[in-house]
């Protein structure tokens, strides 16, 4: 167990989080889709990051509250568009390390500044960013990244790289465990 350190996580443990793809918002399918269809994109999606993996990210009971809350806009005719995925997607990262209150009044900050397309495709490129930074222990080439076009660019790269500090932690406690369990037998 000495061997055991955030240091040297195996690479297959880093490899897929590196490789993470967030979706940017001309990605998402065109055409609208129903609440089944919505749960698979997001979880696809987001897989590669799901290191609690006890949870589901995303339910349609949440989804349900999440429209309830007035987080979501109601879907129209039970069909959900590309604005419902990207305000989904932020919800699903950001309630990890967030409470839903404040992911509404940073969603807002940003809608109000620039249209959602390009709110969404930032926070993509942060969180992407965010994830290299914390897992290649190169956290400097992510402060040092210009801030964008945003106004509000430093609260969204706050709060990508608080979540991708806790993915780091989780891959590596699940790491231990796991070598933990491995010397047991």
């Amino acid at each position: 167990m000495s061997n055991v350190s955030p240091d040297n996580l195996p690479e297959a443990w880093t490899e897929a989080v590196l490789r993470f793809h967030c979706p940017r918002y001309a990605e998402f399918p065109q055409v609208e889709l129903y609440m089944d269809q919505v749960l698979k994109v997001i979880e696809h999606s987001l897989a590669p990051i799901d290191k609690g993996g006890k949870e589901k990210l995303i339910t349609s009971t949440m989804v349900n509250n999440y429209v309830k809350q007035g987080v979501v806009q109601p879907p129209q005719k039970k069909r959900y568009n590309r604005n419902h995925l990207a305000y989904l997607m932020v919800v699903c990262v950001l309630k990890q390390v967030l409470p839903i209150a404040d992911i509404c009044r940073g969603i807002r900050l940003q809608i109000d500044t620039c249209p959602i397309a390009q709110a969404y495709d930032y926070f993509c490129e942060a969180l992407e960013s965010a994830l290299v930074a914390v897992f290649t222990k190169n956290s400097a080439a992510f402060i040092e990244q210009p801030s964008g076009t945003l106004p509000e660019a430093q609260l969204v790269r706050a709060a990508t790289l608080a979540f991708a500090n806790k993915v780091y932690l989780q891959t590596y406690l699940q790491y231990v465990e796991e070598v933990t369990q491995g010397a047991e037998n």
